[in-house]
């Protein structure tokens, strides 16, 4: 079966191989980051976030494009830390915020749809919360020899079918409150989904490995 992104993102059989990463059957393309058994709640057709650590896939993966579908609970956390608070994790390095900013009451480069700790989103367009929402993802990893960079890594979001990030140009791993720098590392890593203290859920996530590029910075 192949997709494409469509107008209105769904999900189309017109061209790219895809590989689905959750269907809502079990949490077999996961593992927790020690490489123990997945461990998050299976419930109606979703995987939600629990205490013990972030999950990330037994795959590796470079560039790429990414379908994930998540939703913060619907009982609002007076602790804005704790309201729907994961982040899609490219290469288990540069985080897409997941979070209820449904208003944004956190600093900007924090707020859902963000590079966090780097870009803020073009728009906030998050939903109430409760409500599901979507993440489409094109990913282009930075390009490493021996230590050099050759080609700096970036990042296009759509947020619930909106551009919120727009080939941002990654400055390197995502760091808390720090700036950070372009550190070497591998062309292909796994992909993780971030557990922080918040019952997120997540669906429908799917992920088509793009060409190489062939461009220098």
């Amino acid at each position: 079966m192949s997709l494409c992104l469509c107008a209105n993102l769904a999900l189309c059989e017109t061209g790219g191989v895809y590989r689905v990463l959750f269907d809502g059957k079990n949490l077999d393309p996961w593992e927790k980051k020690d490489g123990s058994p997945a461990h998050w709640k299976l419930t109606d057709g979703t995987m939600e976030a629990t205490e013990g650590g972030d999950l990330r896939t037994k795959a590796t993966f470079g560039d790429c494009q990414l379908h994930v579908e998540w939703q913060t609970p619907e009982k609002v956390d007076p602790n804005i830390m704790n309201r729907g608070n994961s982040g899609v994790f490219l290469m288990g390095l540069y985080e897409v915020q997941v979070l209820d900013s449904n208003p944004d009451t956190i600093y900007a480069d924090g707020i859902a749809g963000s590079v966090y700790g780097q870009n803020p989103p073009l728009v906030n367009v998050c939903r109430a919360p409760g409500a599901w929402q979507t993440f489409d993802i094109i990913f282009y990893a930075p390009r490493w020899e021996n230590g050099t960079l050759l080609c700096q890594g970036h990042v296009t979001v759509f947020h619930n079918g909106v551009l919120v990030q727009d080939r941002w140009p990654l400055e390197g791993p995502t760091r808390h409150l720090s700036r950070t720098t372009q550190t070497p590392h591998a062309a292909k890593l796994p992909l993780s989904l971030q557990a922080h203290a918040s019952p997120v859920r997540y669906r429908n996530i799917w992920i088509r490995e793009l060409p190489e590029r062939k461009e220098q910075p």
